[in-house]
């Protein structure tokens, strides 16, 4: 009986047929879909203050509270950062320029070690 059920269905395809092809009303390139009105750009350049220094440089997690990340997320919102990071390099700046001698310099050395950790 089993053979039978088995040879029953060989016969038939379940193949859809297409009847005809399907091509979009409209085409888009990426050069269309992100432009910028070059005259906007302009004036708003005039306000901003010197174009922020990217470095490019890998990225890793960083796992901490969610009120943390809240609270992140709504300081790099409030003074219109770019990112986490951009703030956090902020943030890290001033409390270094707080340390006295000895700690940066322990700071620096601890850097150091990671550094070279890190590229191994």
């Amino acid at each position: 009986m089993a053979d039978n059920l088995l040879n029953k269905n060989k016969g038939k395809r379940n193949l859809l047929e297409r009847k005809e092809e399907v091509k979009p009303k409209q085409s888009f390139n990426r050069s269309t879909l992100y432009t910028v009105n070059e005259s906007q750009q302009d004036n708003s350049d005039q306000n901003k203050e010197a174009p922020r220094k990217k470095e490019k440089s890998t990225t890793t997690t960083i796992r901490c509270a969610t009120n943390t990340s809240h609270r992140l997320n709504a300081l790099v919102t409030s003074f219109n950062l770019d990112s986490v990071n951009e703030l956090l390099e902020i943030l890290l700046d001033n409390y270094e320029a707080s340390l006295t001698p000895d700690e940066r310099r322990e700071i620096k050395t601890l850097l150091e070690v990671y550094q070279r950790k890190s590229k191994k």
